[in-house]
């Protein structure tokens, strides 16, 4: 325990004394720079500046912070708080200004946000202040890149500025799919494409602002904005990069260096006039807010309401992808947040597919998400497309009807040549009263190692909670467990999900399987079981046999269509192409790459109690 504390506080020391020491430097260095002659000019330089030109460099200044204080209500959105914008604004604002001027920006703006939001807690600021500080940091970098790539910069930032420019936006691309980030065990989501696209645009407003403040304050003629943007930037850089209160010694010190055509005593004037409007008065400011906000009252705690009307079996699938059944006004529907996407997941559970689609478009917009549709039937892909969204077909799911299943009917010749092969293996199937969950865990292992990972977002995988609210059908040979399906439940048309077996099961063994169920959901009098959807090969695939092949997964569309179903379209929607482009290939990146499961529900922990009655479950007694 003491080493503990010895070696924080040592961190704690060190982190406080390298910008003070790096501050410190920076000053001395400055101190061969600034001669005593050149400090009794001062007075002289700033009774020179006109007033329209300082009334516009502190109006510039607003605008900068005003652009600020947006960088903390997109941190909002990015950690969906439910503060309110406003102050999400005004806290920001504040934090800013207190810690651009103190130093220690990620300590300081924290302790701001705490004492404005007290109730997101200490661990909420502190996760808003790193949010606003890197990503500042990563747009100006980029914006600096490309400035230092475009306009006339010294020479030796070509190579760097290059670099960050090219590599930087493939990186956040590439991070921007990746849904399961998570370092030391800390799962890390970054910001969605609309978020950072609204990082710049805020940060290049508020960069061009504060530039043109300063600008504005040196009586130079001969230093054009485009040469003198790069320096500004890349002195605002070092500045938050050493942490020192202000920035001061690192901003200077770049400022002098890299514009040696420009007198030191204007400079020197036009940086202690910046400090005045773009530090001191903002800080003032802000301490004044902080000290006469009124604390927010917290909202009391609600239960999550349940939505009236039968929700579609298929809506199991939350409780595996951290999704929920949102309610609006006129009614619910299942809404699913990817990285990039506000995603309503097959039709609303009640109410108009309209009023469901305007109001995931404006959660979307809250979240700065895209809005998305996903595996939707034709009722509701009609509502998007009368709202001007753009609709495409992505699947078609296979449908039993119950009451024309007929086993002798022609087009389930294969179907039955399929039994028949299992029934001679000695195949039993069961459905499931109680889950031998160890054997079914074996047996997913050995599914995954065959098979590949099993996938996730729109698709189940093995978790023994998951499975305790579902219909499972077993099948054993010799008395040992080969095989297993699991199903939504549902009040008429009961969905497919997990489908596991051995790699040595007998031909035939998934078909009984799902035949076994389809008998007994007709004997519970249910009128159709959906077998899930396949997917629907765009036209451009289809020119191309080897993605055509796997992308439509022929050996699953010939497993559910030996079971002759219907084919009913389904749909994917979203208010424009693009935005449609983008959700699809979203999604693609959850099924493909998911996040893990809580550790509690891995099917190797070694609980005592692994075997779980079913006695309760929905469809018992039907």
């Amino acid at each position: 325990m003491k080493w503990q504390l010895r070696s924080f506080s040592w961190a704690v020391i060190g982190r406080f004394s390298a910008p003070l020491l790096i501050m410190g430097v920076s000053l001395w260095i400055l101190t061969g720079v600034v001669d005593p002659p050149l400090l009794s000019s001062l007075p002289k330089s700033f009774a020179a500046l006109p007033s329209d030109t300082l009334l516009l460099a502190g109006l510039l200044c607003g605008i900068s912070f005003w652009a600020v204080a947006r960088y903390d209500g997109l941190a909002h959105c990015h950690f969906r708080t439910g503060v309110d914008p406003a102050l999400a604004r005004k806290s920001g604002f504040a934090a800013i200004a207190v810690a651009q001027t103190a130093g220690f920006g990620i300590f300081t703006g924290a302790a701001v946000r705490w004492r404005m939001l007290p109730h997101i807690g200490f661990k909420g600021a502190m996760r808003l202040s790193v949010f606003v500080s890197v990503t500042f940091m990563t747009a100006l970098a980029f914006l600096c890149a490309l400035a230092c790539l475009i306009l006339p910069a010294p020479d030796w930032t070509s190579l760097p500025a290059l670099l960050v420019a090219t590599l930087l936006p493939v990186a956040v691309v590439i991070l921007s799919f990746t849904p399961a980030l998570a370092p030391f065990r800390h799962y890390v989501q970054i910001p969605s494409l609309h978020t950072i696209r609204n990082i710049l645009a805020w940060a290049g407003l508020d960069i061009l602002a504060a530039a043109g403040a300063f600008y504005l304050l040196i009586p130079a003629p001969e230093l054009g904005f485009s040469s003198f943007l790069p320096v500004f930037m890349l002195a605002i850089g070092a500045a938050m990069l050493s942490g020192a209160p202000g920035g001061v010694g690192p901003f200077e010190l770049t400022l002098i260096s890299l514009l040696p055509q420009v007198p030191t005593t204007d400079l020197v004037t036009a940086i202690l006039v910046f400090r005045a409007f773009y530090y001191a008065f903002p800080a003032v400011l802000a301490v004044a807010t902080v000290f006469l906000a009124k604390q927010p009252k917290p909202e009391a705690a609600r239960p999550p309401a349940t939505p009236s009307g039968q929700q579609l079996a298929e809506h199991g699938i939350l409780a595996q992808n951290a999704g929920h059944m949102q309610q609006h006004d006129t009614g619910s529907y299942a809404l699913w947040f990817t990285p990039q996407t506000a995603t309503m997941l097959f039709d609303p559970a009640t109410g108009q597919p309209a009023d469901a689609l305007a109001h995931l478009k404006a959660k979307a917009t809250a979240h700065a998400l895209s809005a998305c549709v996903y595996k939707c039937s034709a009722r509701t892909a009609v509502a998007a497309r009368a709202q001007g969204w753009h609709v495409a077909q992505i699947a078609q799911e296979c449908v039993v009807d119950l009451a024309a299943y007929d086993l002798d009917h022609a087009s389930r010749r294969g179907l039955r040549r399929k039994l028949r092969k299992a029934l001679r293996a000695g195949l039993i199937v069961e459905r499931a009263t109680a889950l031998p969950l160890r054997e079914m865990a074996a047996i997913d292992t050995q599914w995954q190692q065959a098979q590949g990972s099993a996938r996730g977002g729109t698709m189940g995988r093995f978790c023994q909670h998951y499975l305790a609210v579902q219909d499972v059908f077993l099948a054993r040979q010799n008395g040992r467990l080969i095989a297993y399906a699991s199903f939504h439940n549902d009040p008429t048309t009961p969905c497919l999900d997990l489908m596991r077996q051995i790699p040595t099961a007998p031909d035939g063994t998934m078909h009984l399987l799902i035949h076994r169920a389809i008998d007994a959901a007709r004997s519970d009098g249910k009128s159709r079981l959906s077998l899930a959807a396949i997917p629907q090969a765009p036209e451009w695939v289809k020119h191309s046999p080897p993605l055509r092949h796997a992308y439509e997964n022929p050996g699953l569309r010939q497993f559910k269509a030996s079971f002759a179903p219907l084919y009913l379209p389904r749909y994917a929607a979203a208010p424009s192409k693009p935005a449609l482009v983008l959700g699809l290939i979203d999604i693609a990146s959850e099924v493909h790459h998911p996040r893990a499961l809580p550790s509690s529900d891995q099917p190797h922990e070694q609980h005592e109690d692994y075997e779980v009655a079913l006695n309760s479950a929905p469809w018992k007694g039907r």
